[in-house]
């Protein structure tokens, strides 16, 4: 049966629009759900997305301007498409979100009001009903900095829904040349480089890490730079390679907080890793709920330009792209370098390539 899933509060004072939510529904041939109210074991942030997912139509209250509302509504907007959600509100002013261009139902929270709901409702969501199709939303992100806090904010969502569970059931994907954990409080500072973004990039590591003590695994592809270009920052990349051989050794460069030091291990070993010789986007999927593909030239550092991917088809052939990747990589890997692909000799050789090639430029 076709679904239509609501967003409001859970907290009390929305009860009565709740059940004409409810009531509606049932009348335009819809099972009516609502996030808070599934008794699914596991994460809900997953559950409340699928259910957006595959609802036909989404009902959004927002009144009271709600992070969470908001939050949700983004990602149905995203995955749905504006002409399948019907937002209502008790106040179309001051919104702190920029949602004035999509039409909004206004009503009271007085009896006469919720009776004008009541009567207005159905149109709205056979209307929604009846639009043609899910509409595939593109969502460029401009700028390294925008790009990592998203990143952040998403990871940290994604460690919170586990409400004190585990996240045995995510993976993270990446495609990079070293990979978020192998930023290092150490890197020198590159000139022109501001202190919220250097900021944002250990948040970005702290939250990933996070999420992976939370029993998340990891699978990357990375293809480590051979060559320091003086863009992409020397001296960082450096330290990051130093980082990554510590990880792969069983080591932190955490070297006053044994217990952080441990954590920093304990979280790499969740891990699993193929090499490519091929350049790649930089790809990093957080489980099935969100991808960001970062873009760069020239052998800058950072992402200036990123695509969000969050609609659900999207995301499965970004998945089922990264998995094939990812296989044909290891296969390639251990095929070359027997019996198990020799990942850290690889890395520590493509170290000593990339310093080599920096000490012959130096003397040219």
């Amino acid at each position: 049966m076709k679904t239509c899933f609501a967003i409001m509060p859970f907290k009390g004072g929305f009860e009565d629009i709740d059940r004409i939510i409810a009531d509606t529904a049932g009348e335009c041939g819809l099972d009516y759900v609502r996030g808070d109210r599934q008794d699914q074991p596991g994460s809900i942030l997953p559950q409340v997305l699928h259910h957006i997912r595959h609802a036909a139509v989404v009902v959004a209250d927002i009144t009271g301007h709600n992070p969470n509302v908001f939050y949700e509504l983004g990602i149905a907007h995203q995955v749905k498409g504006p002409d399948r959600v019907v937002i209502i509100t008790q106040s179309a002013e001051q919104s702190p979100y920029d949602v004035h261009e999509y039409r909004q139902l206004v009503y009271k929270h007085s009896e006469e009001g919720r009776t004008a709901l009541r009567e207005k409702l159905p149109a709205y969501l056979r209307a929604a009903a009846d639009a043609s199709t899910d509409q595939e939303t593109w969502n460029v992100i401009r700028g390294r900095l925008s790009r990592t806090k998203l990143l952040v904010r998403d990871l940290q969502r994604l460690a919170d829904s586990a409400g004190g569970g585990s996240l045995d059931n995510v993976t993270i994907r990446i495609v990079a040349g070293l990979g978020s954990l192998a930023i290092s409080d150490r890197e020198p500072n590159d000139p022109g480089t501001d202190m919220e973004y250097i900021d944002s990039l250990r948040a970005e590591r702290d939250t990933l890490r996070n999420v992976l003590l939370l029993g998340a695994h990891l699978k990357g592809v990375l293809n480590p730079p051979r060559r320091f270009a003086k863009l992409m920052g020397p001296g960082r990349l450096r330290v990051r390679y130093e980082r990554l051989i510590d990880l792969l050794e069983g080591r932190s460069d955490i070297l006053d907080d044994p217990a952080a030091a441990a954590e920093d291990v304990a979280a790499f070993k969740r891990c699993e890793f193929a090499l490519t010789p091929v350049p790649m986007p930089n790809l990093f999927i957080i489980g099935d709920l969100i991808a960001y593909e970062g873009m760069k030239r020239g052998g800058t550092g950072g992402y200036e330009m990123s695509h969000c991917e969050t609609s659900a088809e999207g995301l499965r052939e970004l998945i089922a792209q990264f998995d094939r990747l990812f296989d044909d990589s290891r296969t390639a890997m251990v095929q070359a370098n027997p019996p198990d692909g020799h990942f850290a000799d690889q890395v520590r050789a493509f170290y000593r390539e990339a310093m080599e090639a920096e000490r012959a430029g130096q003397k040219s």
